[in-house]
């Protein structure tokens, strides 16, 4: 069984990352061999990151009851993540940042996915920067997005995209994270770093 984390990274209160996580979090469930979860980073009031130690050194001395050792066993459990944010000044929230600067080795080898929202850009350039933060995690962010465009979105009573499109682009990135989350699965245990 494949373990994926659905990140909502907005706070804000009335936010539509929300019920698009719930969403996402929906399609995932549906996949064979898929236990999809919902991590709110409202539930993850973390503190700034302070240690004088890169995370890689810091992480292996945290608490286990700790908010950042609890973090830190939380992200280490899940195999595969998607990542729902919206777009804050051309770049994605800072909450969502610090929760990445927390830890290291427990995002690496790991595929990344992303539903983004927003204006005219629909999310696209905090997507962008956040691609260059997964990276320097050794994290694998796939090719197929979610980008939503606020202006005139069409949704059901839940707050659910309705549109053709974005249904298919959902599916369509779910099932690449998806092969991604196993075949990066499978090396981790053949071949632990």
């Amino acid at each position: 069984m494949e373990s994926i984390g659905v990140v909502l990274a907005s706070m804000r209160e009335g936010r539509r990352g929300e019920a698009f996580a719930k969403w996402i979090h929906g399609i995932l469930a549906e996949r064979e061999g898929v236990a999809a979860s919902l991590i709110d980073l409202k539930d993850w009031l973390l503190p700034p990151y302070t240690s004088a130690q890169h995370p890689l050194v810091a992480d292996k001395t945290l608490s286990d009851d700790s908010p950042v050792g609890r973090w830190s066993k939380l992200v280490r459990g899940f195999d595969g993540f998607v990542v729902v944010t919206p777009e804050y000044n051309t770049g994605y929230p800072g909450q969502l940042k610090n929760a990445f600067d927390h830890v290291n080795a427990p995002w690496n080898y790991k595929p990344i996915g992303f539903v983004s929202y927003g204006g005219v850009s629909s999310g696209t350039r905090a997507v962008q920067q956040l691609r260059q933060v997964a990276i320097e995690l050794r994290m694998v962010p796939i090719r197929d997005e979610v980008p939503l465009t606020l202006i005139g979105l069409a949704t059901d009573e839940r707050g659910f995209p309705t549109a053709e499109l974005y249904v298919k682009r959902a599916n369509a990135m779910a099932d690449e994270l998806v092969w991604w989350t196993r075949l990066l699965k499978d090396g981790r245990e053949r071949h632990p770093r």
